[in-house]
C-alpha cells in the first residue's frame, strides 16, 4: 500500500486515541448495575489490544518508511530516519549557542565573581562569535526541519501494509 509519513502519523494517533480510551474505560467496566449497558471488561481489553496491535504495525511501517525515504539537507544525503534522529542534537546545539550570547544576570548568585578578591571570570567566546555559531546551527536545524517536512509528504509503497489500519 502507498502512504506518506503524515498518513502514518495520523493513523497512529487515531489508534492511540482508541487505546487510551479503552484503558480509561477498563476500571468502569468492572462493575455495572443491572440496567447498565456497558462493554464487558473482556470486550474493553480486546479493543485495547486491537489498538495496541495496530499501533505496533503502523510504527513498524513508519520505521520502514523512514528508512526508505532519502532527504538532502546541508549538502548531505541521509535517510529520513537519520534526519529525524539528527535534528534534536542540532537544535540543542543552537540553543547552547544562543545561551552563550548573553545570559540573564542573576543578582543573587554571580558565578563570574569570586569574593573577597573580586576575581572576575572572562568569557571564552565573544558575543559576536556566539551569535554567528547560533545562526549557523539555526540554519542547519532549519534545513533539516524543511527536509523532514518535505520527505513526510512523499508517497512510498510499504509492502504488506493493511489499508484497514487507516480507518
Amino acid at each position: 500500500m502507498k502512504t506518506t509519513g503524515y498518513g502514518l502519523r495520523e493513523a497512529i494517533k487515531q489508534h492511540e486515541l482508541r487505546r487510551d480510551t479503552g484503558a480509561r474505560a477498563f476500571n468502569g467496566s468492572l462493575k455495572a448495575f443491572s440496567d447498565d449497558e456497558k462493554e464487558s471488561p473482556l470486550q474493553v481489553v480486546q479493543g485495547f489490544l486491537k489498538a495496541e496491535r495496530a499501533i505496533a504495525k503502523l510504527q513498524t511501517a513508519q520505521a520502514r518508511y523512514n528508512l526508505l525515504v532519502i532527504v538532502e539537507a546541508n549538502g548531505e544525503k541521509m535517510t529520513l530516519s537519520e534526519a529525524i534522529k539528527t535534528i534534536g542534537g542540532v537544535a540543542r546545539a543552537e540553543k547552547m549557542w544562543r545561551t552563550a550570547t548573553g545570559p540573564k544576570p542573576d543578582r543573587y548568585n554571580n558565578e563570574d565573581e569570586r569574593d573577597p578578591t573580586k576575581v572576575v571570570a572572562k568569557p571564552t567566546v565573544t558575543v559576536n562569535e556566539a551569535v554567528k555559531q547560533a545562526t549557523l546551527a539555526g540554519k542547519r536545524a532549519g534545513a533539516l526541519r524543511a527536509a523532514i517536512a518535505t520527505a513526510n509528504a512523499k508517497e512510498v509503497e510499504i509492502e504488506d501494509l493493511d489499508g484497514s489500519l487507516f480507518e
